[in-house]
């Protein structure tokens, strides 16, 4: 068996590109990979961590013409899609303990250049404070917010006019754990473990190193809520214009601090979905630092 992966391995990353399963630890992961060929000592791998509960194919926007300037990885969490699943809680280590375990069969060395969209984001932190020095750039596409506090939501809140009673009983309702979901446990087990976190303001994220390295933040400006969504206790587009405005200011925050640089780029006309509505403007800026790493 462990032949027949080898062999797999060695054709997938001889070709263009090649999307499969490949088992790891005793479990199937759906893969994709493009733009190995070739590939020289510390040249930086772009490995993409999707949001929460979608497949890679989100990204198919934007992987191929990335490719092109650097190798690929994609890949879809264990309980998702065609990834076997595993009913353990997917947290912040068991993510990247999985990641690393597929990288390292598929003999996908550092240097890495993380992708991170939505709860992506937040496995995309973790996975570079438990790595930092296999990390050779973030960049973050509308992440969750790992630097919002229960108490920067209250403020925004009361800044709304929200009353106190009903703040707390929203934000009761926001972080009470379900019931199981067995069907649809990879999906399900990733909304429990990101209301974990914030229960406890992102602490194990909070604990961990910030790599030393380049940061970029794509933020969509787009309001997309229906109508029909929106809240009964208070203005709906006001909430979504005030708290991007605050997630910016934090996370310039994480941008200086990384001694490196980097950028925070507001695409006023995409929504949560940045690569998907503006695809050229994620990949002329991922492109530009990959040029710059290339030039150290």
């Amino acid at each position: 068996m462990k032949r027949i992966l080898f062999l797999l391995l060695v054709i997938s990353l001889g070709t263009n590109a090649q999307e499969q399963l490949i088992k790891v630890n005793g479990n199937n992961y759906h893969v994709y990979l493009k733009g190995f060929e070739g590939r020289k000592t510390g040249m930086p791998v772009l490995i993409f961590e999707n949001g929460l509960g979608v497949g890679l194919g989100n990204w198919d926007t934007i992987l191929e013409s990335l490719a092109q300037a650097a190798p690929v990885f994609a890949y879809d969490r264990a309980g998702v899609e065609t990834s076997d699943v595993q009913y353990k809680m997917p947290t912040i280590n068991q993510v990247a303990d999985n990641l690393k375990s597929i990288l390292t069969t598929l003999q996908i060395a550092p240097p890495y250049i993380l992708v991170g969209h939505s709860l992506g984001g937040v496995y995309t932190r973790g996975f570079a404070g438990l790595c930092p020095k296999d990390i050779e750039g973030l960049i973050f596409i509308d992440p969750a917010d790992f630097t919002e506090t229960k108490e920067d939501r209250n403020v925004l809140l009361r800044d709304l006019g929200v009353a106190p009673k009903r703040i707390d009983e929203m934000a009761y309702e926001r972080l009470k754990k379900s019931e199981v979901d067995s069907l649809h446990f990879g999906p399900w087990s990733e909304g429990e473990v990101l209301k974990m976190l914030r229960q406890t303001d992102f602490a194990e994220l909070n604990k961990l190193p910030l790599p030393n390295v380049p940061i970029c933040f794509f933020i969509g400006g787009k309001f997309e809520v229906p109508p029909e969504r929106w809240s009964k206790d208070f203005n709906q587009p006001a909430f979504f214009a005030l708290r991007t405005s605050r997630d910016m200011e934090r996370w310039k925050k994480v941008v200086y601090a990384s001694g490196k640089g980097g950028s925070l780029i507001f695409l006023s006309t995409s929504g949560h979905f940045v690569h998907r509505d503006d695809p050229k403007a994620v990949i002329g800026n991922i492109k530009i630092m990959i040029e710059g790493l290339n030039k150290k």
